[in-house]
């Protein structure tokens, strides 16, 4: 399995059996759904704690067949979480952009312009070595093993984040080990690198899913980014770390590149994928159609809509859509 899936796994299990206090095989129904009334209650959503779930499943199967270390799986029949509210992510505006960078410190900051001008998912950015990085090509190469849908792809270097490498590359060689004593001290050292572009303060990789993503959470919160609101669909709108991918991509789009080029640079495996994102964003073009009716008096956009003319490479205009980052200036 990739380094990342292998994490989630990892992540899923411990936050899991942390609830148990028992040995596995004496793990029961009532522990299961005790859990995740619990995890429930203090807030966590149904789609994460079926993920969860699932991944712990797959290890209590692995116990029954082929380890037969135990009898049955306590999770076979019980159905996941009903997610009368399920979450969707959104980008970022312009402003918010603006306000995350402002509020965030050096080393983090680079981390999120990174994400931003590279679209690059969390662990391929996260599996970024110097080696990975072209420099006569001025291009970072997103490398097979790690890209999720198996297909290495190269991407260009933005003028900030090739100062930012050039810079973090002149002092990898200053890099030194954790200094922090006990156990965590001793497996900081143990996964010290000087070969990663991005690494946390103790100079290891950033493996980590949990930690960063709460920490860009919480640089959100410390900017005024919204991380979290309620649609009157009953969908919960919000922003995690994946969203500076979504911004990444929404930018293209909204800026009028070929989807075949967005397909590319973000890494789908399928163009499909990349064309939901036009579906969603494009909004501005079904008012348009709407309104080119011979009956039609015009279809309004709501106040906090600003719409702006989508061009072609001649600069045409061809329709108007929505933009999520008209306050950026």
């Amino acid at each position: 399995m990739k380094p990342g899936t292998v994490e989630n796994y990892r992540h899923h299990i411990a936050t899991v059996l942390e609830s148990f206090p028992r040995r596995v095989r004496e793990v029961s129904v009532s522990d299961v759904l005790m859990h995740r009334k619990e995890r429930l209650a203090a807030g966590t959503s149904p789609g994460t704690i079926n993920a969860e779930l699932r991944s712990v499943s797959i290890m209590f199967n692995w116990g029954v067949d082929p380890a037969r270390i135990i009898a049955t799986n306590p999770l076979k029949g019980i159905k996941p979480i009903p997610n009368d509210n399920p979450k969707e992510g959104r980008a970022l505006t312009g402003e918010e952009v603006a306000a995350l960078l402002d509020a965030s410190p050096a080393h983090r900051r680079d981390k999120w312009f990174a994400f931003l001008v590279t679209g690059c998912r969390r662990n391929e950015l996260a599996q970024l070595r110097f080696d990975d990085i072209d420099w006569d090509a001025r291009e970072l190469i997103v490398r097979r093993g790690i890209a999720k849908n198996h297909s290495a792809r190269r991407l260009p270097i933005d003028d900030e984040l090739w100062d930012i490498l050039k810079r973090l590359e002149a002092g990898r060689e200053h890099r030194q080990p954790s200094t922090r004593q006990g156990e965590a001290g001793v497996a900081a050292r143990e996964r010290f690198t000087r070969d990663h572009v991005f690494v946390s303060k103790q100079n290891t990789p950033l493996a980590k899913q949990s930690l960063i993503y709460q920490t860009f959470r919480r640089h959100c919160r410390k900017a005024g980014v919204c991380i979290r609101a309620d649609r009157p669909d009953g969908t919960i709108e919000h922003v995690d770390l994946h969203g500076l991918r979504r911004t990444f991509a929404t930018a293209l789009i909204v800026e009028g590149a070929d989807p075949k080029t967005v397909q590319e640079l973000v890494g789908h495996k399928t163009l499909a994928m990349t064309m939901n994102l036009y579906a969603k964003i494009h909004t501005g073009t079904k008012r348009q159609a709407v309104a080119r009716l011979p009956w039609s008096r015009g279809v309004k956009a709501p106040d906090h809509v600003v719409e702006f003319p989508m061009r072609a490479q001649d600069g045409h205009v061809l329709s108007t859509v929505a933009n999520p980052y008209a306050a950026s200036g």
